[in-house]
This record gives structure tokens, C-alpha cells and sequence, in this order.
């Protein structure tokens, strides 16, 4: 779903509020691999992703690579501290496929923001959206099975299984890949 479809399915926004959102997203098209941002960076822009999916990851002190959160079509995605607070971002964000995203600068947004209303209230919404699946995610971490996280991101993710590896998910969960085997398997 391109950007203003997406804006228009879920603010109903009136047609000049359609046609700024639709000049203020620059559409890019990346590989498999590109990062939108990364580690030690200042993340400038939020990016919203028509096609494609993207993980997002950081090292832990010992040096293990660890899934924080994926992104599917129709998702926006930023590193919010270093987006909102100009700081260098901790974490990557490398797309698992080629992807079709719309992005737009903090600047850009800000301003978009600043002079229309209905806009930014859609913006509040994305934002609370995005810090509501966090909370959700922190929560699941902390309470649930594995058995119940893997079957929860194979409901909000069907085709997960295809668009980034078994390590990545069992990352994620916070689970051993060989743990993860036997999730799929059934054992």
C-alpha cells in the first residue's frame, strides 16, 4: 500500500492533506541488505515500508547480535530516541529483502506537523502505535512462553518464516535456536 492510501485508509484525511503527505514522502527503492540506519548514526528520517521487511538489531555487551523487532509492509519504522533527540541511534535497521520505502526527514515532519493539524494527529497515532507494539513486545518478553511468543509473531507475521533466518527469530524471542526447532516441530 503506497503512503497516501495508507494515511487516507487510517486518518481519513481530506484531499489536500492527501496530496501534502504525498509530496512530503521521498520513495526509494533498496537491496536486500541496505541499512536505513545504523549504530552510532543520528537516524534522520522515519521511514515507512510500501514493500519489503526489516529487521531491526543491536550487540549486546558480550557481543551478540540480537533481534529487536521486525517491520512488514505498511509499517513505519525509526530509531525514535536518535530520531526525536538528534543522538546517535544504538541499533540497525537492515532490510531482509528488497524493499519499496517512503521516508521523510525529522525536519520535514516537524513541519508537517507544525502547520497541519490532521496530520499530526495522525502522526500521534503512529507514534503511540509504534510505542504500544514495544510495550506489547517488553511485556511478552517478560511473561509469556516461547510457545506463545512464536505462535504470536507467526500471527502478526505469517510469512516470517521466509523473510529472515531461524536466528534471527529465535533472537527475537530470546530463545536458543535449538529450542526454536522444537517449537517447529511440535515437540
Amino acid at each position: 500500500m503506497k503512503i497516501p492510501e495508507y494515511f487516507k485508509k487510517k486518518a481519513n484525511l481530506s484531499t489536500e492533506a492527501e496530496r501534502i503527505v504525498r509530496t512530503a514522502f521521498t520513495r526509494e527503492e533498496f537491496p536486500k541488505g541496505h541499512f536505513l540506519f545504523k549504530r552510532d548514526e543520528i537516524c534522520k528520517h522515519i521511514y515507512f515500508i510500501e514493500q519489503g521487511f526489516a529487521r531491526v538489531y543491536y550487540f549486546s555487551d558480550s557481543g551478540r547480535e540480537i533481534t529487536a523487532d521486525f517491520f512488514s509492509e505498511n509499517s513505519f519504522v525509526t530509531a525514535i530516541d536518535s530520531f526525536y533527540q538528534h543522538k546517535p541511534s544504538n541499533v540497525y535497521c537492515e532490510l531482509t529483502e528488497d524493499s519499496v520505502v517512503y521516508s521523510i526527514s525529522y525536519s520535514e515532519f516537524e513541519t508537517l506537523f507544525d502547520k497541519h493539524h490532521e496530520i499530526a494527529k495522525f502522526g500521534f497515532h503512529v507514534l503511540f502505535n509504534m510505542a504500544k507494539e514495544m510495550t506489547e513486545y517488553i511485556i511478552n518478553l517478560k511473561f509469556q512462553t516461547a510457545e506463545d511468543k512464536y505462535n504470536a509473531l507467526l500471527t502478526k507475521n505469517p510469512t516470517i518464516l521466509q523473510k529472515v533466518s531461524l536466528g534471527h527469530i529465535a533472537s527475537y524471542l530470546g530463545i536458543t535456536q535449538e529450542t526454536l526447532s522444537r517449537l517447529r516441530s511440535g515437540k
